[in-house]
């Protein structure tokens, strides 16, 4: 695994995805020749508020956020607006400097000839546009994404929301062992909220389905120093707490201790 590196970039682009959501573009031929799918950058805005006193970075700490999409060093980072940290960046715009640390974390395994499912909640959608790049073409392919409403929704070939204002009215998991049946899925991977993510390594265990999921956990260093993100991994007889930020953040679903996290 490549070691992370600091790095200072200029934004060529932003998108507007939603309300919540939006894209920074920055351009770096080395920075993509090192990205895997599955990996993230901490990143943190270096820019000068209106409402700062003084010339700052604002927030201190940086935010891990996942790559979106590599385009031989045409890097994004797919961004939903929750707090502090999101909300700083959210006030960039093109020519506008972002400060990165990556990348870190181990990405997804690939595979190849293989019937795959990709189950997504929310903000977990953004790695699996990249992934799925690297997929298609050597695989089938079916990609369930489900959110609260119309504005968590991307491109998917199924969409799930709870309050029913697209595609079908629940949640992702909710129709998940017809999907596997039907579509004889023989390999699982799977990013978003905790709830999504236990419930679908609890269904492919049933069914013994090969499952990687992506963990999400507060990272205040992001490159495996401060311990803080770490969950326990490994079987009931021998397990060990692993940081997200390192070992992970994917990890195979079977090792994931889910009773005690």
């Amino acid at each position: 695994m490549t070691k992370p590196q600091y790095r200072q970039r200029s934004i060529v682009q932003r998108e507007e995805l939603s309300d919540s959501y939006f894209i920074l573009w920055i351009w770096d031929e080395d920075m993509g020749a090192m990205c895997k799918p599955g990996q993230f950058y901490e990143i943190r805005a270096l820019a000068v508020f209106e409402d700062a006193p003084t010339s700052v970075s604002i927030p201190r700490l940086f935010k891990p956020i996942s790559i979106y999409d590599n385009q031989g060093g045409r890097i994004g980072f797919m961004i939903k607006r929750v707090g502090l940290g999101t909300n700083a960046l959210s006030k960039l715009k093109a020519g506008d400097t972002l400060e990165l640390i990556g990348p870190a974390g181990n990405g997804f395994p690939i595979f190849r000839d293989r019937k795959i499912l990709l189950i997504s909640g929310g903000a977990g959608y953004p790695p699996f546009w990249y992934l799925q790049k690297q997929l298609i073409g050597h695989n089938k392919v079916y990609w369930i994404h489900g959110g609260a409403s119309q504005g968590d929704i991307f491109p998917c070939d199924e969409m799930w929301t709870e309050d029913g204002s697209i595609g079908r009215k629940g949640r992702a998991c909710d129709d998940l062992e017809k999907t596997l049946k039907e579509r004889e899925i023989d390999l699982i991977y799977s990013c978003g909220p905790f709830g999504l993510l236990k419930e679908a390594s609890r269904i492919s265990e049933i069914y013994d389905i090969e499952h990687y999921c992506s963990l999400e956990a507060y990272m205040a260093c992001g490159i495996g120093v401060c311990h803080g993100c770490t969950v326990p991994i490994g079987s009931k007889e021998n397990w060990d707490y692993l940081r997200v930020c390192k070992e992970g953040p994917v990890f195979s679903a079977k090792e994931i201790r889910w009773e005690i996290m």
